[in-house]
């Protein structure tokens, strides 16, 4: 069986943070064309971007190392770690040969969800890859609640082709694609022929702790702390949920961001935030004033009354909590 070389934790981190801000870069120039700003069409030079990959790496090593004198070789030497591949067809990615960017098939067929399959489909889409993404079920976050699903789900219909309820009845290899039977919904889809198939089996899943964050960095950004909807079903506590829609933000006008949703979820009893997160392009910019809240237990009032510039995604924390207290001046309050 083949071999290859597993990189260090933090490494892996690097480069996936770095593809995603290269695909992120692409979203943009897109995004300007559409506003009447015209670019060239994006060229992709394969190994240029690995270079860049490999200099992030060893840039990281030498600014974490305590011994700044190690070598190059022997950084590569002590982070890496051989692991057999669970793949017979070097056509069949896990996540370790993905990130690796072997080469930007022309159709890529994305299995599983969670994290790990939207974040590669995210690279791979923005590299030149049609992407399906297959589901067992009908939601690509399972952890998060069904209105975070839907509106992620909406957002990138125009990206991906998301094939609901999926099941693969077969695998056929040929030297060089990979042709799998579906069904979905109990109803057979046309064979289609892939050029790789990336297997979403991650082998680090995120923590579902109500206290580890949730963070998948792809176009759109999706972030969550503490309790869900779905969590919060079979609790006793008594709770409110607010969604803030960001149309209603002037700088998501201006940023064409407007299929964001910021959702703040607060015990009813002591009005403290309890759960929370948002969906959109810079999500995660604006993510730690969630986490601060719900780590020191703030109530709406404690937010409400915390200075939110103007004009940022922010104020759509100010204006949730003040959904929730019946305060809000720039958007319906809840009745």
């Amino acid at each position: 069986m083949n071999t290859i070389k597993q990189p260090h934790c933090n490494t892996k981190m690097i480069r996936t943070h770095a593809l995603l801000h290269m695909a992120k870069s692409i979203h943009s120039i897109q995004a300007a064309t559409a506003q009447g700003i015209e670019y060239p069409a994006p060229t992709i030079n394969l190994a240029d971007i690995q270079q860049t990959l490999d200099t992030l790496e060893t840039q990281y090593y030498m600014a974490s190392s305590t011994s700044a004198a190690k070598s190059i070789d022997q950084f590569r030497a002590s982070n890496t770690t051989p692991i057999t591949s669970t793949s017979a067809n070097k056509y069949v990615w896990h996540y370790n040969e993905a990130i690796t960017l072997p080469f930007i098939p022309a159709k890529l067929a994305v299995v599983g969800s969670g994290i790990a399959a939207i974040e590669i489909a995210t690279i791979y889409q923005a590299l030149g890859a049609s992407v399906d993404i297959l589901i067992t079920g009908d939601e690509v976050f399972p952890e998060l609640d069904k209105d975070i699903n839907k509106t992620f789900q909406r957002y990138v219909k125009r990206l991906f082709k998301i094939k609901v309820q999926s099941e693969i009845s077969a695998f056929t290899f040929t030297d060089n694609q990979i042709k799998l039977s579906v069904t979905s919904k109990n109803k057979a889809l046309p064979d289609c022929i892939y050029d790789a198939v990336f297997i979403a089996d991650d082998d680090d899943p995120q923590n579902n702790e109500l206290t580890h964050p949730f963070m998948a960095t792809s176009f759109p950004t999706v972030v969550w702390l503490g309790w869900t909807e779905k969590q919060l079903a079979s609790s006793e506590l008594n709770y409110k949920v607010i969604n803030l829609p960001w149309r209603a933000l002037g700088r998501a006008n201006t940023d064409v961001n407007t299929n964001g949703l910021t959702k703040l979820i607060f015990n009813t009893d002591d009005h403290t935030l309890i759960g929370g997160g948002m969906i959109g392009n810079n999500a995660d910019e604006i993510f730690g004033e969630v986490c601060l809240a719900i780590h020191n237990k703030f109530t709406a009032d404690n937010i409400a009354n915390t200075v939110h510039a103007h004009p940022t995604l922010h104020e759509s924390i100010l204006l949730a909590a003040e959904v929730y207290l019946g305060t809000a001046t720039d958007v319906m309050n809840e009745v």
